[in-house]
């Protein structure tokens, strides 16, 4: 898997709400659209487990979580987004 793009930001779409969808019920979503480095805007659902209080802590941005974040995303070369904030910077090299 190739990365062709890093987040640069993060546009949120919507509100938080229970996600619709079977296996994700379980989870709170928020729309948004994550905005790369090569040009590429891609929507996106992000998701918090249980509760909603990690994305609203992502909206309020306590403690740098949305500016951590908006730089955490890559696009693959196949056009899936991917969390890689667990990355080293040095990788980009």
């Amino acid at each position: 898997m190739k990365l062709v793009a890093r987040s640069v930001s993060i546009e949120v779409l919507g509100e938080i709400e229970r996600c619709h969808d079977g296996e994700n019920s379980k989870f709170y979503c928020l729309p948004v659209k994550i905005h790369f480095d090569n040009g590429e805007v891609k929507e996106y659902m992000l998701r918090a487990h249980g509760e909603p209080k990690t994305l609203k802590d992502f909206l309020e941005n306590k403690k740098g979580l949305r500016d951590k974040m908006e730089k955490a995303f890559g696009l693959t070369e196949d056009g899936n987004i991917i969390y890689v904030g667990y990355l080293e910077e040095s990788s980009d090299s």
